[in-house]
C-alpha cells in the first residue's frame, strides 16, 4: 500500500547524463507501472512494488519523478499518446471514407487494449483509485478539456454534413457519449454468458451511431478527407500538449510517434476490416 514507504529517500549520487540512457531507464521504469497498476490498481500499487518489477533501485525513480503521483500521471499520459496517435494513423489511413460509424468502433477496440486510458474515460475507480478525486480530473482540466475538445470537433462534422442538423450540439455530444461510454462499461454489469464478443459489440456500435446520429446521406470522398484532416488538426494539439508533458520525464519522446501494434493477435483495424461500410 502507498505509505511512507513511498515517500523519496535521500539520493545518493547522479542519474546517468546520457539522454538515451535515461529514456530507457524510464521507460522501463513505466512499463513495470503498467503491468502492476492494471493488476492491482493505483491505490495497491506503491514504488517498492515498481521498482521491484523493473529491475531497479526505488532511489533510481525518484530521480526521474518526484512523488507516486507525478509517476501515474505519466503512466497515463503515455498510454493516452499511443492511443491518440493510433487514432490518428487510422484517420489518416481511411480519410476517404471517414465516418464516426467507422472511427469510433476503432476507437472502442483500441480502449479495450489499453485499460487505464478507457479507465481514464471512465473515471474507473477500480483502477484509478484516489487518482480518480485528484483536482486533474475534476472541474476545468482533464475532464473539461475533453467536452470542450468533443464540441470543436462535432461542430465542424455537423457544419459538413456528416452528422445530423436536426438535433442540437448539446444532444448529439451527449448521445455519442452514452452510446460510446455505454458499450465500453456494460460488460461488468451483463451476465458473462450473455455477453457478445468484442467484434460483435464494436459492428454494433457503429449501427448505433450510424441510424441514430449521422447524416442519412453522408458527405462525399474529397469532403470527408477534408473531414478527416481537420479532425487530425485538432487531435494533433492534444498529442503536442501530451508529448511537451512528457518531454521532461522522457527526454527525446517529442519528436517522434509512439505508435506501436499491441499485444492482441488482431489490432482494431484488422478486425474492423470485414465489417460492412455504408456509404
Amino acid at each position: 500500500m502507498a505509505g511512507q514507504s513511498d515517500q523519496p529517500p535521500r539520493r545518493r549520487g547522479r542519474a546517468p547524463t546520457s539522454p538515451q540512457k535515461r529514456r530507457a531507464r524510464a521507460e522501463r521504469i513505466l512499463d513495470a507501472a503498467v503491468k502492476l497498476i492494471e493488476r492491482w490498481g493505483y491505490d495497491k500499487t506503491t514504488i517498492d512494488d515498481i521498482a521491484r518489477e523493473a529491475g531497479v533501485a526505488k532511489g533510481t525513480i525518484y530521480l526521474h519523478w518526484k512523488t507516486r503521483e507525478d509517476l501515474f500521471m505519466t503512466v497515463i499520459m503515455r498510454e493516452a499518446l499511443v492511443v491518440i496517435e493510433s487514432l490518428q494513423k487510422y484517420i489518416t489511413e481511411n480519410a476517404d471514407s471517414f465516418a464516426f460509424h467507422t472511427f469510433f468502433p476503432y476507437a472502442f477496440l483500441l480502449y479495450q487494449q489499453r485499460p487505464l486510458v478507457k479507465a481514464l474515460l471512465t473515471n474507473d475507480a477500480s483502477l484509478l483509485g484516489s487518482v480518480a478525486q485528484h483536482d486533474y480530473l475534476q472541474d476545468n482540466s482533464i475532464a473539461r478539456r475533453k467536452v470542450l475538445f468533443a464540441h470543436a470537433i462535432l461542430e465542424q462534422m455537423q457544419a459538413e454534413g456528416l452528422l445530423r442538423s436536426d438535433l442540437s450540439l448539446r444532444r448529439l455530444e451527449y448521445m455519442l457519449s452514452a452510446i460510446f461510454i455505454g458499450y465500453l462499461t456494460l460488460d461488468p454489469l451483463w451476465p458473462a454468458e450473455e455477453r457478445l464478443p468484442l467484434e460483435q459489440q464494436a459492428q454494433d456500435l457503429g449501427e448505433a451511431i450510424r441510424l441514430s446520429l449521422e447524416s442519412q446521406q453522408l458527405p462525399p470522398p474529397e469532403r470527408r478527407r477534408r473531414l478527416a484532416h481537420a479532425a487530425n488538426e485538432h487531435i494533433a494539439s492534444f498529442v503536442a500538449a501530451i508529448r511537451s508533458y512528457l518531454e521532461q520525464y522522457i527526454p527525446g519522446i517529442s519528436g517522434g510517434n509512439t505508435y506501436d501494434s499491441t499485444d492482441s493477435s488482431q489490432r482494431p483495424d484488422e478486425v474492423l476490416r470485414s465489417q460492412p461500410r455504408h456509404s
